[in-house]
């Protein structure tokens, strides 16, 4: 017998104790993106500054923050924030103890999985304004930043999931 909860999809939150490097962060999302079933990935954290904000290099760009880029699948984006936690929607709950165990063996310090509601299932204020009434692509839900000035700030890395 299928029952709801067996169909319906889980959002998780990793929530290390440490920020993580960039490669890091590259190791683990691979490891978990392995792992299959993932329908969405956000990382989330500080953001990264362009430019020294303060002090006698005011304003002087920081070259060490230039070209920080995670490869997903076939895809590269740009790494714009300190990896502090990274919110995973997975297609069921059977996946959980496979993200857990690919966080046990990439990250050497403690870390937390959470289960909550973390991605929109309705269209936002800033959906309607970016697309309009309907939104073909449910995955996009929530993702778009109403203040970002570039285009492309996310990633599309399959065609399945339209209706998720």
């Amino acid at each position: 017998m299928v029952t709801k909860s067996d169909t319906e999809s889980v959002q998780i939150e990793i929530f290390p104790q440490r920020f993580l490097k960039p490669d890091t962060a590259q190791r683990l999302l691979d490891e978990i993106f392995q792992g299959g079933g993932i329908l969405r990935i956000t990382v989330q954290g500080p953001n990264l500054p362009r430019m020294v904000p303060y002090g006698p290099g005011k304003g002087l760009p920081i070259e060490e923050h230039k070209n920080m880029l995670l490869e997903l699948a076939d895809q590269a984006l740009e790494l714009r924030v300190k990896v502090g936690r990274i919110w995973l929607e997975l297609d069921s709950e059977d996946r959980i103890e496979g993200i857990r165990a690919a966080c046990e063996r990439m990250l050497p310090f403690s870390f937390t999985i959470k289960r909550k509601q973390i991605f929109h299932t309705k269209p936002t204020v800033s959906d309607y304004a970016k697309y309009g009434g309907e939104v073909d692509d449910k995955r996009i839900l929530g993702m778009i930043d109403p203040k970002a000035k570039r285009e492309r700030d996310m990633a599309i890395l399959s065609d399945t999931g339209g209706d998720s």
